[in-house]
């Protein structure tokens, strides 16, 4: 052999793998039957040309999908990497409603094929009995970002969760079923609701403040899908009324304005006192007297909020020495209404501490749909004294979360 040729059997292999074609010892990519990539983003970076069959694997990966929703198929499954920006998704042999959003499993993809499905890749022939729960669950925070940006990198990321901010809902429909535009004013997309979804008689908001959901390729087009309500933003992520913005001392009936709207003030002053319970200036001093029917003891909102998931009430009570040597419970309730104030019902009872100078706070589930209207009232349910005047208690800050 010539020192030509011996020079050209050394050469010719360090340029191919210098190029790529060959040499390549990383299972992470590479376009070969079996590969075992030990994540999601891993995964997402195996070359495809037609169709793989994948080896054992140990993946973690968190559920970002919800079968229960109705807006993907039953079998339909899609986890996202603990760590990466990547998510995949998973075409089961049988149902996939056994995994809720957030659970974190264990995949094991052996004998399933990773392919390319309308513009979007997909690990496909797998059972369920290959994915582990490992009882952990992990409540990924979605990525920020806006259509544009959506629009260019799905390819890369997946569908993964992310969340888009002051979207448009442009549909000839009033409803949330079939494909509707929607916009950030910077680009536009089209997303998805499925017929038979808990969207379907969800009427359309128009405008809200984000959307929660995974953007998929759909035969070749791609497609926002929510998963539930809870997917959804129609206004801000929480409210605070403090009773700062009025002042008035006069225990009767009134209709009094605040940050949040207005408020019926029934039996109760904006009390500012040394000895008032407060968080900042003053606080709402309620009392309430029997048989007196504009001292009802009730602060009421003249408003409705929609989808409020919670609503948490600051309370305390005024120091004097009746209300100190009470020896009833001095209590209050919570009430909701979502009839507009027609008809109310107890969210739940508290018991004020008369043993504490300060202010607590209590806080009662909600759990209203995204479009649904509510409104509250606090209302002095303490037994009253001998004179009919029920124990005074101070009302402040109630904060509504969305």
């Amino acid at each position: 052999m010539t020192l030509y040729s011996r020079l050209a059997k050394l050469i010719v292999p360090i340029v191919l793998c210098l190029v790529g074609v060959a040499c390549s010892r990383d299972p992470k990519i590479g376009s070969y039957g079996d590969p075992s990539p030990a994540s999601i983003y891993n995964l997402r970076r195996v070359q495809v040309q037609d169709q793989i069959v994948l080896g054992e694997t140990a993946i973690r990966a968190v559920v970002v999908s919800d079968a229960n929703g109705g807006n993907f198929p039953g079998n339909r499954l899609i986890v996202q990497d603990l760590t990466q920006d990547a998510a995949i998704n998973i075409e089961l042999k049988e149902s996939s409603h056994q995994f809720t959003k957030n659970d974190i499993v264990v995949l094991n993809l052996k004998g399933a094929i990773l392919k390319r499905i309308g513009g979007d890749l997909w690990v496909t022939n797998l059972s369920s009995s290959q994915i582990t729960s490992t009882g952990e669950q992990q409540s990924l925070m979605p990525k920020s970002t806006n259509i544009a940006a959506l629009l260019a990198n799905a390819k890369y990321w997946g569908p993964m969760l992310v969340k888009l901010e002051k979207i448009t809902l442009d549909s000839e429909s009033n409803k949330l079923n079939g494909k509707i535009l929607i916009d950030d004013e910077i680009a536009e997309m089209y997303a998805s609701f499925a017929n038979n979804s808990v969207f379907a008689t969800i009427d359309n908001p128009g405008f809200v403040q984000s959307l929660v959901g995974l953007a998929s390729f759909t035969d070749n087009e791609l497609l926002f899908y929510l998963r539930d309500l809870e997917d959804i933003k129609v206004g801000v992520d929480e409210l605070l009324e403090d009773f700062e913005l009025s002042y008035n001392t006069n225990y009767d009936r009134k209709v009094m304005t605040f940050i949040t709207g207005q408020w019926i003030i029934d039996g109760g002053i904006t009390a500012n006192t040394a000895a008032d319970p407060k968080n900042g200036r003053q606080s709402i001093r309620l009392q309430g007297t029997v048989g007196n029917n504009v001292r009802n003891g009730i602060i009421e909102m003249n408003f409705d909020l929609k989808g409020v998931k919670s609503i948490s009430v600051s309370h305390g009570i005024y120091p004097a020495t009746a209300e100190l040597g009470n020896v009833n419970p001095t209590v209050f309730t919570v009430e909701i209404s979502k009839d507009g104030g027609a008809t109310y019902t107890p969210l739940g009872t508290v018991e004020v501490d008369t043993q504490y100078s300060g202010l607590k706070t209590t806080t009662f589930p909600v759990n209203a749909t995204f479009n649904e209207a509510v409104r509250f009232r606090v209302v002095n349910t303490s037994i009253p004294f001998a004179n009919n005047n029920k124990p005074r208690i101070n009302i402040d800050d109630i904060h509504f979360k969305f």
